[in-house]
């Protein structure tokens, strides 16, 4: 096997920056040519993602993304999806699911940087992508399960319009995106078939967890520090941690 020189070893980039269990390490740089980065501290390494266009910066047969791609022939005919479009080839479905995990992970890191609109960007290209998955060519086992996958893109969408919302001191506006949230929500488990599962979903008690924060006495600062971790533990499926968070917040009180 030919050696590999030594400049390649990641071993002072690792020790730069330590592994922490529980945290969700992340950052961002700029590539050589200027381009901005994001990379993911790991137990064994680290991730490095293109802040925009495709997460792994790989092109898909020419186009930015597969979403680009799949739907391309729709765009050129002025077809609308799911209209007597032809329906998806298995080899289509597989690399449009391989999508939506990279840009799901792309989007939990740029929350926790708080790069709202990049959030809401890649939120949206999944929430598309699983709209395309529901109306073309699958059966109704595989449509169930993808949409299933829609509430967790809904409750990023969601954050990311309340936190720009907010940024701008438009707090009506924020409220008005959680309940639209909400509403996604529900009528999404309903069309899985799991309309049941609404009520106790993680992301449905995220969501009214996120509004009832809106009418805390909190301090600015601590309260976007409280919401920060709740999002964090529920990135990392640390569900108990969250649950702990929201109940802090809730017994805060109402705002004056």
């Amino acid at each position: 096997m030919d050696g590999v020189s030594s400049t390649n070893d990641l071993t002072p980039i690792l020790k730069d920056w330590h592994w922490q269990p529980g945290v969700f390490g992340v950052r961002t740089l700029s590539g050589h040519d200027g381009r901005l980065l994001i990379q993911v501290r790991l137990e064994l390494g680290i991730i490095q993602m293109e802040a925009d266009g495709r997460p792994d910066g790989n092109a898909s047969g020419g186009f930015g993304s597969v979403l680009d791609r799949v739907r391309s022939p729709l765009t050129t005919l002025g077809g609308r999806h799911g209209s007597g479009a032809a329906g998806l080839g298995a080899d289509d479905v597989s690399d449009l699911s391989g999508e939506i995990l990279l840009f799901r992970q792309r989007a939990m890191a740029c929350a926790v940087l708080e790069l709202w609109p990049r959030v809401r960007r890649d939120a949206l290209h999944n929430i598309e992508i699983l709209e395309l998955l529901w109306t073309r060519g699958m059966d109704n086992a595989q449509r169930a399960r993808c949409e299933s996958w829609r509430a967790h893109e809904i409750k990023l969408h969601t954050r990311a319009e309340v936190a720009m919302a907010l940024s701008a001191g438009r707090k009506l506006e924020a409220g008005v995106a959680i309940d639209r949230g909400l509403e996604a929500l529900e009528k999404s488990f309903q069309r899985a078939g799991a309309a049941k599962e609404f009520e106790r979903s993680i992301e449905t008690q995220y969501l009214r967890g996120l509004r009832e924060s809106l009418t805390l006495k909190l301090p600015a600062s601590q309260q976007l520090e409280l919401e920060q971790r709740m999002l964090i533990a529920i990135g990392c499926e640390n569900f108990e941690l969250a649950a702990i968070l929201r109940d802090e917040l809730r017994q805060m009180g109402p705002s004056l």
